[in-house]
Order: C-alpha cells, then sequence, then structure tokens
C-alpha cells in the first residue's frame, strides 16, 4: 500500500543517504534509536528478541514518549545543494512506536560555512553520530529552534502529514514534495514523538555553471541520472552513477536473466563474442556536456555469476535532451568488448570512437545478453548545461 506519485525512484536519486555523505546535525532526542539510522541504505531489519539497557533494539530514529511540551525534530544536512522531488517514508517494524504525524522541510543554507551554526553541529559531525540513550536539553532544544529560524528560509517539503503502522501492508509511504527549490538542509519534524525506520529524499544534485570543470562527469554528484532502460529487476541505472564503489550486487543495474535465451550457448569464431543479438540496455544523462572525453570505466565489482558477456556503449550530443526519443542518432563510443566477473576496465581516448572536438550529453549502455554492472564513469571536460535541465526553473 503506497501512495501515487509523480516523481519516479527509479530516475532520481537519494539524496539524504548517509552513503552519498549525508549527516545528522541536531536531533532533540535519541533515547531508543540515534537518528542517522533514517539515512542509511540498507533496508530496516527487526530483532524481537534484542534489548539494549535503554528498551527495544530499534533500526530507525524513536524518541522517548514525550512527556513535556513541544516535538521532536532534528535537522540533517544534504552532501550537495539539490532539488528535491519525493519523500519515500518508511514505518517498518515500528507498529505500537511510529511517529503518528510528521512534516518535513528544507532550506538552502549554501553560504553558511561549517556545522557549527546550530548547537552541537559540528560536533556531533565530528564523533561520527548521534549517542543512544540520550536527548537535547530544553534550554539546547528551544536556542536550536532559534538558530534554524535565524539562518535561513525554511519551505515546506512535505506539510504535517499523518503516517500509517509498519506493518508489511502500511509501512511505506510516498509523497511528491511540496516545494522543488534546491536546498541544502532538511528538517523533520515528529508530531509529537516516536519512530521512522527510513527516510529518502528523492532528487537531482544540482549544480552551478560546470564550463571548464574536469573529472567524472557523469556521477550523480555532477548531476548525471539514470532515464530508463529495458530491464531493472535487481537494480536502477542512477545506481551505475553513483560516486562511491560498490558495497554489494544491489548497488547496481542488473537485468532478469533472458528466458528466450538459446538452450546451448555458442561463440561467434571470428569475434570471440557470444553468438546472439539478445541485450538488455539503460540511458545516462551525464551532469552536463562533456568535452575532451578522457576515459571510459566500467566496473564489475561484486557480479561474478552473474556478469555480462559483453558491453557496448553508444554516446549522443543531444543538449537539448532526448525528448521522446524519436530521430536520436547514437553514434558508437565503445565497440561490443569482452566483460568478465568482478573487474574494473577502463578504456582511454585511442579505445573509444571518438572525433575530434566530439561532445556527449548521454550514454546507451548495452549488455549482451544480460546481467549486472556495478558503475559506469566518463571522464572528461565539461562543455557546457544540457537545456532539458530544470534545476533552475
Amino acid at each position: 500500500m503506497a501512495e501515487k506519485v509523480a516523481f519516479s525512484r527509479d530516475t532520481c536519486i537519494d539524496l539524504s543517504s548517509k552513503s552519498l555523505g549525508a549527516n545528522v546535525l541536531f536531533a532533540t532526542d535519541e533515547w531508543f534509536a540515534v537518528c542517522e539510522n533514517l539515512l542509511t541504505q540498507a533496508p530496516p531489519t527487526f530483532d524481537p528478541d534484542a534489548f539494549h539497557e535503554w528498551g527495544k533494539v530499534m533500526d530507525g530514529w524513536e524518541s522517548r514518549r514525550r512527556r513535556e511540551p513541544g516535538h521532536d525534530w532534528c535537522v540533517i544536512k544534504l552532501p550537495y545543494t539539490s532539488k528535491p522531488m519525493g519523500l519515500e517514508l518508511d514505518t517498518a517494524f515500528f507498529t505500537g512506536n511510529y511517529v503518528p504525524r510528521i512534516s518535513v522541510q528544507g532550506a538552502n543554507l549554501e553560504g553558511v560555512e561549517g556545522d557549527g551554526w546550530i548547537v552541537g553541529g559540528r560536533e556531533r559531525v565530528e564523533r561520527g553520530g548521534g549517542v543512544i540513550g540520550t536527548c537535547m536539553t530544553p534550554e539546547d532544544v528551544e536556542l536550536a529552534g532559534k538558530q534554524c529560524e535565524e539562518i535561513g528560509e525554511w519551505h515546506n517539503l512535505l506539510s504535517q502529514t499523518p503516517l500509517r503502522s509498519g506493518v508489511p501492508e502500511t509501512r511505506l509511504h510516498l509523497f511528491d514534495v511540496e516545494c522543488q527549490k534546491p536546498i541544502t538542509h532538511v528538517r523533520v519534524n515528529y508530531f509529537p514523538d516516536g519512530g521512522l525506520a527510513r527516510m529518502k529524499l528523492f532528487g537531482y544534485v544540482t549544480r552551478g555553471s560546470l564550463e571548464g570543470v574536469q573529472g567524472e562527469l557523469s556521477s550523480v554528484v555532477y548531476g548525471g541520472r539514470g532515464l530508463g532502460c529495458s530491464n531493472q529487476h535487481y537494480g536502477v541505472p542512477s545506481n551505475l552513477l553513483r560516486v562511491h564503489t560498490g558495497v554489494d550486487m544491489g548497488d547496481g543495474w542488473e537485468t532478469a536473466r533472458q528466458l528466450n535465451r538459446p538452450p546451448i550457448i555458442k561463440r561467434d569464431p571470428e569475434t570471440g563474442l557470444v553468438d546472439t543479438p539478445l541485450h538488455d540496455w539503460c540511458v545516462l544523462r551525464m551532469g552536463c556536456v562533456v568535452g575532451a572525453v578522457e576515459k571510459l570505466v566500467i566496473d564489475t565489482k561484486w557480479f561474478r555469476g552473474n556478469y555480462p558477456e559483453s558491453v557496448q556503449i553508444d554516446c549522443v550530443y543531444a543538449p537539448k535532451g532526448l525528448g521522446d526519443g524519436e530521430g536520436v542518432e547514437w553514434k558508437p563510443l565503445l565497440p561490443r568488448r569482452r566483460s568478465g566477473a568482478d573487474q574494473l576496465f577502463t578504456y582511454g581516448r585511442d579505445d573509444l570512437a571518438l572525433k575530434e572536438g566530439q561532445k556527449i550529453t548521454h550514454l546507451k549502455l548495452y549488455i549482451f545478453p544480460d546481467g549486472g554492472v556495478s558503475r559506469v564513469r566518463l571522464f572528461g571536460t565539461g562543455q557546457g548545461k544540457i537545456e532539458d535541465d530544470e534545476d533552475d526553473k
């Protein structure tokens, strides 16, 4: 049971992920479970027999039953200035202790340096997170509230909204955000207290001009994103553009096995590749127009029994976007090459079908006949903005 929303979790990224670099700066109360759990990428877990000296062990952020005036809240710093599109709130395993009502706000504090603007922020980040069984004093909570009011304007991403129990049928909540202005910080408000397992803020990283910037311009940290694919049975294409090395097979793009694959696999004696037209594909949008391409990296880390037999990459220069895809003329970038298990493949300029002055805005990855890939990275120099980018609208 989940709400119908306009945003797509397949093409957006989780902007509030701890693995991307998000940090909690402040939380009023972490008696049963610390706030950083909200930002964990892995699904929530539950052990019915696990207890600590402060109570039940819960995989989420859970405060005490409030007996004093006020409500619980926290402030999260996103790793990059971002355009929010949607929220996923998960109350998994919080059945008699979930937050009954919640709101989420965002603010753009790009001009604010460091984390010391809010009481305890710098110390918390340096410490590596919250401490279970603790809470802020009433004086510090009041001070932090004033600091939030004075530091900038907070917009509602989600107005106060009721949540459902964390049983499997009702645990997942999806919402389109109410304001898509770029933000750097998020405030989560519990009304009045309780627990939430995960919060994922979906959207895109927004950057200023990338003209002349050199580096991995396909990465999500520059605004790269997945746009579509033939199959995403085990992972979405946007995973391919994450900045960190893949942590497991779930941290990549993997397709289902081709059901109409031949009963006996044969190899083409001329090419040395498996003789099959079967393939899956995905389309990746770069963070900007990429020129002066330096190298292309394909990583099959963790994919040991399910890597593609071979891969191929085409590219296109479409600075105004792909539209509906009709009439797009894809050009070869990497001819079909043999892949391998749990390996890093690096292709320099001499390996790529590049023309002098060629620019790239999108890649199309083909995998033969199916399988999984952890990362795709394109390195070059920024040479303009992709005009379909709505980040500043």
